[in-house]
């Protein structure tokens, strides 16, 4: 009576652990969701007021070129940025979590809005007056004082906001390190619960000899499990590793080592083959093989393997099964018993292979071999997909779709580390800015999709000409630049020359249906010569551009000495 009491106790005290452990997760998610909100609407008010700023520039962009030339044109993007800012600012100030970032915010309208009234008066004085008068009032930097203000002002708020996501980052991590304290405890209190249940048992059945058998065999069982969840553990840890390797890469395609050392742990003594799909292409790639495995080729196809075919792993264990067509006899083997293809699928789609040769004869162990390679195969799978997904994601953050090309943010971005890297190496650095002369003819005569292929075959020839280490980008509308590290003016210059008589002398695009002859005009700057820094050098070879469009375009213009 007294053992069965002590039991009921045992057994109350371990089901009121577990509720508090099973609680942990729910009040841990809770937390997190909140941290997350908070850290949404910080990340949103920042992209607000990167907004206000992407419009100052681009209405600063509209004036410099209406300045420069005269044409209403250039003015488009200054109306629409007009028209964008009131709402902008607007919205920020109404999502504003405090009285100190509302008053910031308030002086960041401020400053926005003197830099419009600076734009309005030099756009008009450029209407009235002319542009000697207006590159006067230009060159007073007003302007540049306004930007470099509210450059700062929004820093400092990425600032703030980047200390409080550090602060809920922070938050998070003690939150989750007092869950895991909190459950090791508990699962400690529950070992120390089970042993004292263990304990009163043997006591109630110590003279029992057929109660003692079935104790030893439990005891037996239990050892075996605890072997089982050792080993799982030792998988876990092993396949944990391999998908932080395979995450840590930069491509899906260099993954082949890290998922050659994950199987040769987790499978001694099994040889193995791992293909993943290859880019652009509908076959897979060889990419790893380990351990004693026959020579696979180097490619194959969907209609080689029977797993691809049918999207399942496919077993054959003896000579009346058929095998795959990439099936290769290792050094000494007669036949192909014993192999295993594994396709790795992900939200439908096909990312890649695996194929096992050597598993072990006997069923049972073959059996587990297979349970942990389907296993690790579906975890492979995802992070495969998730590998090419980030691929995906960072290609079109920094191409653009129509060319092909790099887009401004990645020219912007890579300008100031190239001319960090010149100023370091004491090295020149040109930028050649090139423009399609007459391309709203060609828009407005042959409609957009002509343009679209001018675009495209002018961007395929300057990717012909220029050296692996240029950087060639659109940087907006049938405007490109190619940036020239360890290159002076001169041979700058020599190079956009032979650009321009290719694109010259190039065929009729567009199947026939464009123009029959495409120019383009260029301005070539030099750094340090034409600029200290990227909005100076930038500057030089825009006017430089310019003058070839004044001198008559389809000519290259090298920028004069400062």
């Amino acid at each position: 009576m007294r053992s069965q009491k002590h039991i009921q106790f045992v057994a109350l005290t371990v089901f009121l652990v577990m509720t508090l452990v099973a609680a942990v997760p729910f009040w841990l998610h809770r937390s997190t969701t909140a941290s997350m909100q908070v850290l949404r609407s910080e990340l949103e008010q920042q992209q607000r007021l990167d907004n206000i700023l992407n419009a100052l520039r681009d209405a600063e962009t509209g004036q410099r070129g209406f300045i420069i030339t005269g044409n209403e044109n250039f003015l488009h993007p200054y109306y629409e940025a007009e028209q964008r800012l009131p709402a902008a600012i607007r919205v920020a100030k109404g999502n504003a979590r405090s009285d100190a970032e509302r008053a910031d915010i308030w002086r960041i309208a401020r400053v926005a809005e003197l830099k419009l009234a600076e734009l309005d008066e030099t756009v008009a004085m450029r209407r009235t007056a002319g542009f000697a008068s207006t590159e006067k009032v230009v060159s007073s930097m007003r302007g540049k004082a306004y930007m470099d203000e509210l450059r700062r002002l929004i820093g400092i708020q990425q600032a703030r906001t980047e200390a409080r996501r550090d602060r809920l980052r922070t938050e998070m991590l003690a939150g989750a390190s007092r869950s895991f304290a909190f459950s090791l405890g508990a699962t400690l209190i529950n070992i120390c619960a089970l042993g004292a249940l263990l304990i009163v048992l043997a006591r109630m059945l110590r003279e029992r000899k057929q109660t003692a058998r079935q104790l030893e065999q439990k005891a037996g069982q239990l050892a075996e499990a605890v072997e089982l969840s050792g080993r799982h553990n030792r998988e876990l840890r092993t396949v944990a590793g391999m998908l932080r390797a395979i995450e840590a890469l930069p491509s899906s395609q260099d993954t082949g080592p890290a998922v050659a050392r994950g199987f040769t742990r987790l499978l001694p003594g099994v040889g193995g083959t791992f293909f993943a799909l290859c880019n652009g292409e509908t076959t897979l790639c060889r990419l790893a093989q380990w351990g004693d495995t026959s020579s696979q080729p180097e490619k194959v196809g969907l209609d080689d393997c029977w797993a691809l075919r049918h999207g399942a792993r496919y077993r054959t264990t003896g000579y009346d099964e058929p095998g795959c067509g990439h099936y290769r006899n290792r050094a000494g083997d007669e036949d192909h018993a014993a192999r295993l293809c594994i396709p790795l699928v992900t939200h439908e789609e096909l990312v890649g292979m695996i194929h096992l040769e050597g598993l072990a004869h006997e069923r049972s162990v073959r059996e587990e071999q297979e349970r942990l390679a389907v296993t690790v195969g579906e975890q492979l799978a995802l992070a495969l997909g998730n590998a090419r997904l980030r691929e995906s994601l960072r290609r079109q953050s920094v191409l653009d779709p129509l060319t092909g090309l790099f887009n401004r943010r990645y020219f912007d971005e890579t300008l100031k580390r190239e001319l960090a890297r010149s100023r370091r190496m004491a090295a020149p650095l040109s930028l050649v800015v090139l423009d399609v002369d007459h391309f709203k003819r060609v828009n407005d005569g042959f409609g957009h999709a002509a343009g679209d292929a001018v675009l495209r075959a002018i961007a395929q020839l300057v990717r012909q000409s220029i050296r692996d280490c240029d950087v060639a980008c659109r940087y907006g509308g049938e405007e490109l630049v190619i940036l020239m590290p360890d290159c002076m003016q001169e041979d700058a210059a020599r190079r956009a020359e032979a650009l321009r008589a290719d694109i010259a002398g190039a065929p009729p695009m567009h199947d026939g249906a464009g123009a029959d002859v495409i120019t383009a005009s260029f301005g070539v700057a030099e750094y340090p010569k034409h600029g200290p820094d990227a909005e100076s050098l930038f500057w030089a070879a825009d006017k430089a551009l310019y003058k070839a469009k004044r001198e008559g375009r389809n000519r290259v213009v090298a920028a004069a000495n400062t």
